[in-house]
């Protein structure tokens, strides 16, 4: 069994919010919890150069060191990275190019994530400045001129024919069939698709990002829908790719059998096909016109076997009652947490905010509080569960503890992504429900702890980690 879990590339101009750590944070319990059932994961991690975001940054910070004549929103940019982000001057000195503002918050951001024990695959993570990339994304624009998709909108720019009835079609066909968890996120990807029209254009005349005929740049809405793709190809390159092949014939005869599959001695295309399609998309909610070109894009360029059948699509995170937004400064910061609270109180921070992932919900202020309480709660009555364990006695004659319904009912929240629900019972309910007085059951609990909170909170354990290695149910 396999488990393919992709989410949208970073874009790495500022440091991670909440929500988007959240969004990798969903993404670590599907993870791990695959992983405990013995499943090979696939969990990649990328950082998306696109766009013009950066260069509009870098010319701020070009006339703050260079010519010191600057607007009062110029004067806001640089005052957001300076005192909010807390980028060093020194480093601050070299945004003047903006690559280095990409760069710097790249590295920033795999900082963060590793910080929070995130398991993603970090031996694979690339940016889309890798070469390759953009004879991917010109290998799927040739698609679509080939299908007669590529037209000229009512602005007379070059775009999609969203238009196109038989392409909508097979669009419609696909979101039938594909899982959303959650009925209401449904509705609005529907409702969506029913709007997507072709007034986008497909090209920018500067920024980062793929070349398209030597002058044009693709626009980021564009050059990401099939991102899981080329995660497989960065995944499995080095190890299986024919060096006798062309990178552009290479993603050719992919796309061809990814369209009509049939059987290929190419052992590249053979181990991609194998980990599709992806299992479980992850994204956030403000996403979804992105998210409906993408089925677009898999419904004209995937056999049916290869297109991704389930999203899990997080809620927006408001703050102060608007949309958090870390490039514009409204926001609470992942990094801020970290060094606040330290790694594993910032990731329960962020798992207890609001119910459901799925929901929109208000960063409450309060929920440190909680969290120390929790925390020093569960800390104390897992180390009486330790010094139980540890005696010799009553070893058989345990309470009447019902371990398999307290791991269903668990596993049931982890599955149906409920991790606010999970944590909650396995911190608070069930040291208050079950006093344990035997050391059989108290090796039977502590095992259990072990088991999911290496699942939801993996660092919540690791002072005890020599001590609880030695019990199993």
């Amino acid at each position: 069994m396999k488990k393919f879990i992709s989410l949208p590339y970073i874009y790495p101009i500022c440091p991670l919010n909440i929500n988007h750590s959240r969004m990798f944070i969903v993404g670590d319990i599907i993870a791990r919890y695959s992983r405990m059932k013995k499943e090979a994961v696939f969990f990649p991690v990328a950082s998306h150069y696109s766009g013009n975001s950066a260069q509009n940054i870098s010319e701020t910070f070009k006339k703050f060191f260079l010519s010191n004549q600057t607007t009062e929103e110029e004067k806001k940019i640089f005052s957001l990275y300076k005192n909010i982000y807390n980028v060093p001057s020194i480093v601050l000195k070299t945004f003047t190019n903006p690559l280095n503002i990409l760069n710097f918050f790249n590295q920033e951001i795999l900082w963060e994530l590793k910080s929070l024990n995130v398991s993603a695959d970090y031996e694979y993570s690339y940016t889309t400045e890798n070469k390759d990339f953009s004879i991917f994304i010109n290998t799927i624009i040739s698609l679509y001129e080939k299908n007669k998709l590529l037209i000229y909108n009512k602005n007379k720019e070059l775009a999609l024919n969203y238009d196109n009835s038989e392409w909508r079609r097979k669009t419609f066909n696909l979101l039938e069939k594909t899982e959303i968890l959650q009925p209401f996120h449904k509705n609005n990807i529907i409702s969506a698709t029913k709007y997507l029209r072709s007034d986008w254009g497909l090209l920018r005349e500067t920024g980062f990002g793929v070349r398209y005929n030597k002058k044009w740049v693709i626009d980021p809405m564009f050059d990401s829908e099939l991102l899981s793709l080329f995660d497989l190809y960065i995944r499995f390159k080095a190890e299986y790719k024919n060096k006798s092949i062309s990178t552009k014939n290479f993603f050719e005869n992919l796309f061809e059998i990814l369209k009509n599959p049939k059987r290929t001695n190419d052992a590249l295309v053979s181990k991609i096909i194998e980990w599709l399609p992806c299992d479980i998309f992850i994204c956030e909610e403000h996403l979804k016109i992105w998210l409906v070109k993408k089925i677009f894009a898999e419904s004209l360029l995937l056999n049916e076997k290869y297109q991704t059948k389930k999203y899990f699509i997080l809620g927006t995170g408001l703050l102060n009652g608007k949309r958090m937004s870390a490039s514009r400064g409204n926001a609470i910061l992942t990094s801020d947490l970290i060094n606040k609270y330290g790694p594993t109180k910032a990731r329960l921070i962020i798992i207890l905010q609001g119910g459901h992932p799925s929901k929109t919900y208000e960063y409450n202020q309060s929920l440190s509080i909680e969290v120390d309480r929790l925390i020093a709660n569960f800390t104390n009555y897992f180390t009486y569960l330790l010094s139980l364990a540890n005696k010799k006695i009553n070893i058989e004659n345990a309470e009447d503890l019902p371990i398999n319904t307290i791991c269903d009912s668990i596993e049931k929240n982890i599955n149906n992504g409920h991790y606010r629900q999970a944590v909650i019972e396995l911190l608070s309910t069930v040291p208050q429900k079950y006093k344990i007085r035997t050391t059989k059951s108290a090796r039977s609990l502590i095992f259990l702890f072990k088991r999911y909170l290496d699942i939801l909170l993996p660092g919540l354990l690791e002072p005890f980690a020599k001590e609880t290695g030695k019990f199993k149910l």
